[in-house]
């Protein structure tokens, strides 16, 4: 499982008329973590450095006769297998070139299809309950999965080429995170915790196994040299959003907090770190019926049985279907036109509270499907 948590970068030197430069040293160094790797070009010309983790790395290459080149702004994405191309300048004395922009890599050995979520859509992209594995969907390979749960274990959500949710692989830091029993998911991580993943949908290698569909490989955050953190909290409120539609009380209780904490940094600097990550939910609510004085809570009720008769063609005995639905839903059902809408909007209304309130359905009562 050697590319599922880290990134290989294969290094080809030149020289200014193209020629490739043997025995060169090429270091890649990461200083928030102090961790390097340094490897000799061959002579094609070629370095490769191997398990590298995700980041972004200052690549320096020095040949004799030739100017050191130090390119400060290598990135590198969990699972790529990347190819950095580097031209050296002669030079007549001591002297650097030193390149600040982004370098440009190729993979040109990958033969996956590949798509890495990066820590800057996880930050900015919008979500609803913080499940960060969503970020997938913005892969058109990918759709969501609407297939029933088994028990208690979750799925990734996510159907991948078709197959179904329990068909995929999912990966933190290079742990199978699959329970084996249901093939669903044994836990995931805050997603303030998460540096970036990696989808893959086809083609990947013999080392992925257990994934019919396809696989996500997640790595999280690690501490470095520099202390860092974050704090969060998000609220959802009856205060401050829409009653639902179909709602017979004003306001149903029903509250919604998220909250967590992040903290990371060294132990030995350059040499031990830790990174710390906890994330709560709690949730209240409760139905849309209040049960109580005052008829349950409503002050009302409708005979929706013309908006039954009219969708069933059934000659039912006026008052037969009554339902008790707050004074403005009353009020309009008396008025309302017969028509699509509000047949359906009479049903739901009709039917909604009193399945909450006494646990039997009056529509199926009343067409002799229930008693």
């Amino acid at each position: 499982m050697a590319q599922v948590q880290t990134s290989e970068l294969h290094v080809v030197v030149k020289d200014s008329k193209g020629a490739v430069v043997g025995g060169a040293t090429v270091t890649a160094a990461e200083s928030g973590r102090g961790f390097s790797r340094t490897a000799s070009t061959s002579a094609e010309g070629q370095a490769i450095l191997l398990s590298l983790p995700p980041g972004v790395y200052s690549v320096t290459v020095e040949a004799a006769g030739f100017a050191k080149m130090v390119n400060s702004s290598v990135r590198l994405t969990i699972g790529q297998v990347a190819e950095l191309g580097v031209q050296l300048s002669v030079a007549a004395a001591t002297e650097t070139v030193t390149v600040s922009s982004e370098a440009e890599l190729v993979e040109t050995q990958q033969t996956a299809s590949a798509t890495t979520i990066d820590q800057t859509r996880i930050e900015n992209l919008p979500i609803n309950g913080r499940n960060y594995i969503s970020f997938a969907l913005t892969n058109s390979q990918l759709a969501r999965d609407t297939a029933p749960s088994i028990g208690a274990a979750p799925t990734s959500g996510l159907n991948i080429g078709g197959q179904r949710a329990r068909a995929n692989l999912i990966n933190i830091d290079g742990t199978n995170a699959v329970d084996n029993s249901t093939n669903g998911i044994r836990s995931t991580v805050s997603q303030d915790a998460v540096q970036e993943f990696q989808i893959l949908t086809n083609g990947y290698a013999a080392e992925y196994g257990q994934a019919a569909g396809g696989v996500i490989n997640i790595i999280s955050k690690s501490g470095n040299n520099q202390f860092h953190g974050s704090a969060f909290g998000y609220l959802r409120n009856r205060y401050i959003q829409a009653t639902n539609n179909f709602s017979n009380v004003y306001q149903p209780a029903y509250t919604r907090a998220q909250y967590g904490l992040t903290m990371g940094g060294p132990i030995k600097k350059d040499r031990t770190y830790y990174f710390f990550s906890y994330e709560g939910t709690s949730r209240h609510e409760s139905g849309f019926n209040d049960i109580g004085a005052n008829n349950f809570g409503l002050s009302a009720q409708a005979d929706v049985t013309r908006y039954v008769n009219a969708a069933l063609g059934l000659n039912l005995p006026p008052g037969s279907f009554v339902a008790p639905v707050t004074p403005a839903q009353a009020g309009f059902l008396s008025a309302a036109p017969i028509n699509a809408a509000t047949i359906g909007y009479a049903s739901l209304v009709g039917t909604s509270g009193p399945v909450a309130i006494y646990g039997v359905n009056p529509l199926t009562k009343l067409l002799g499907f229930g008693s």
